[in-house]
């Protein structure tokens, strides 16, 4: 599709040159839009992957406050040793329909698809060397079947890999015979089960990209000293707010860690529409009245992040990874381990603004300009 000529004259910052656009795989593409990164840290990190050390994060991202609070929790987990992850599982997905003519026969066909797995795997693998084929789940709902496919992906995200794997194995069965004798009617390629782009409860139970688990100790000393309140008074606050998250129907808890996520994933190339699925972390906090010392526990069940692929191949998005030294075989576990740990420092901080009232202080001061921060307090 040609752009109009007039639409395009009222790009004078966006528009860039033919040079710079040439290789970039999106569509009608006429130049960039240019979002601020800070870099967060150091952050001592230790987990899966080899992961051992002090780690900066790029947070590309338009929010004053956000950089500075996610250091500030930085340097409090510094002071207790860090941060520790592991990576416990994972699976990119996608969820055809296949659709009958009546319940009887959806029902004669999920009871067969443990005889199909070996089927599936070797048509959907058949599609790449990098992906393998982990199971495929039926769901009967009325005269259809709703089949999740889980793969591997390598150091991919996978979501189109994972797409094109299905499609191919679904084609297949489509030409068969026992799809015939079924009286299969159609197969669709998405059913929503899977909740792509979308925050579900069962991607909380299951995992659609890297499920992490990030903790800490945090001791009352350095709270005081970095946070300005005691480890006591901020397990309360957390603990409230986590009753609050469950009167509103909140899907898992945490205070704001999308804020890193989201930062994270436009910097390193994600895809940022998969923030949606990935805000469903659930943060747990334990309290030692005995030592004061207070843990903070996240899971993050789906984290679909990649290092190879898709927007990781742009310079300032590879160069972003480099720094995070997420690049390499293996590196997508390291890259999910470290959004986690730096999500963490950031509930962190963010939890100790509410409970020492500092939170619309700190918003008024760095996430203003002087000018309206000013013109607020007359």
């Amino acid at each position: 599709m040609k752009i109009p000529a007039e639409v395009l004259s009222q790009l004078k910052h966006i528009r860039a040159d033919d040079d710079e656009i040439r290789n970039i795989r999106i569509e009608n593409c006429v130049g960039f839009t240019r979002v601020p990164v800070g870099i967060a840290g150091p952050l001592r990190v230790r987990g899966s992957a080899d992961t051992d050390g002090l780690f900066y994060a790029p947070l590309a991202t338009s929010e004053g406050t956000l950089v500075a609070s996610c250091a500030r929790g930085c340097k409090t987990f510094n002071l207790c040793g860090g941060v520790q992850f592991k990576v416990l599982h994972e699976a990119m997905s996608r969820d055809p329909v296949f659709w009958f003519t009546n319940t009887a026969d959806a029902v004669r066909f999920a009871e067969l698809i443990p005889d199909l797995q070996s089927q599936f795997k070797r048509d959907a693998e058949s599609t790449s060397k990098y992906l393998k084929f982990q199971r495929a789940v039926p769901n009967i709902v009325g005269s259809t079947v709703h089949v999740i496919f889980e793969y591997y992906c390598g150091d991919a995200a996978g979501q189109n890999m994972a797409t094109v794997a299905t499609q191919a194995a679904c084609d297949k069965f489509w030409a068969s015979s026992l799809a015939k004798a079924l009286n299969l009617q159609n197969i669709t390629i998405v059913g929503q089960t899977g909740s792509d782009k979308n925050l579900s409860s069962g991607n909380m139970m299951r995992t659609r990209g890297v499920k992490v688990l990030a903790w800490g100790t945090i001791s009352d000393s350095a709270c005081r000293k970095v946070l300005g309140c005691g480890s006591d008074h901020l397990y309360r606050v957390l603990l409230n707010g986590k009753e609050g998250a469950h009167r509103n129907g909140q899907v898992g808890y945490c205070v704001n860690m999308s804020n890193v996520i989201a930062a994270m994933f436009i910097a390193c190339g994600q895809d940022a529409a998969s923030v949606a699925e990935a805000a469903g972390n659930h943060l747990t906090v334990e309290y030692d009245s005995d030592t004061k010392e207070l843990k903070l526990t996240c899971l993050f069940p789906s984290l679909p992040v990649g290092t190879i692929g898709g927007g990781t191949t742009y310079p300032t998005q590879k160069e972003a990874l480099e720094l995070l030294r997420c690049t390499g075989p293996g590196s997508k576990h390291r890259l999910a381990g470290l959004i986690a740990s730096f999500s963490l420092a950031l509930d962190l901080s963010s939890a100790a603004a509410v409970a020492c009232g500092e939170f619309s202080r700190s918003h008024q001061k760095y996430g203003r300009s002087q000018r309206d921060a000013t013109q607020s307090m007359l």
